[in-house]
């Protein structure tokens, strides 16, 4: 089963969820737990995260749903705002006295009432948190491929798992704009992962003696 950035979800009525916008894995098995799908338009979009375990292995040439007696809605949506006091532990706003500028400064433009103005600290602050548990990563969409060196290798695009166990077998990493190149990197390469970069055992020269690859069609 591969798994690329804006791969379109079904459920098994034919019915469009949304998008894949991340994915995510056990940092220690590499396995796949969930993916985050994204619904909605321009105005208004959320993300749910759905048990890939959902995922229907039959339907190779889209992602599909299993029957389930739970509604899109009743998934966990990946982010979650709430209001935070300002005198809790952690919200950073202890003994921190506000100051504004007015207006917006701009060295081009004489404002003569410009100055600071002093305010209150407000009351409360807005804290957002993820529904992914402690030690599952989210990988984010065009998340960086760093070499052992450091070299910045490409990103990934796609990931491909073995569809009776949601094993990440291997990833596709594309680099460039108009002449993408492709490579297919297998998953023992990784040494560790986080939100925005796949880090790799290997060194930037083996990385380049691997064969190009072409992917197929996005679902």
């Amino acid at each position: 089963m591969r798994y690329a950035k804006g791969a379109e979800v079904y459920m098994p009525t034919g019915e469009k969820i949304g998008t894949i916008s991340r994915v995510v894995i056990d940092s220690k098995t590499k396995d796949i737990t969930d993916l985050v799908v994204e619904r909605g338009g321009v105005l208004r979009k959320d993300e749910k995260v759905i048990p890939v375990g959902l995922v229907d292995p039959e339907k190779e040439e889209q992602i599909t749903l299993r029957e389930t007696n739970q509604d899109v809605d009743d998934f966990p949506d990946y982010q979650t705002t709430h209001y935070v006091d300002v005198d809790q532990p952690g919200a950073g706003y202890e003994n921190i006295e506000v100051a504004y500028w007015y207006p917006p400064l701009n060295p081009q433009i004489q404002m003569p009432m410009a100055g600071v103005f002093h305010g209150d600290v407000p009351e409360q602050v807005t804290q957002t948190e993820t529904s992914i548990p402690e030690g599952r990563i989210a990988i984010s969409e065009g998340a960086q491929v760093v070499s052992a060196d450091g070299s910045h290798l490409g990103n990934v695009e796609q990931v491909i798992t073995d569809s009776e166990r949601n094993t990440m077998t291997h990833f596709v990493i594309g680099k460039g704009f108009l002449l993408k190149e492709h490579k297919l990197v297998p998953m023992h390469w990784v040494d560790r992962v986080d939100e925005e970069k796949i880090h790799l055992s290997v060194g930037a020269q083996l990385f380049d003696r691997l064969p190009d690859y072409t992917p197929p069609a996005s679902l």
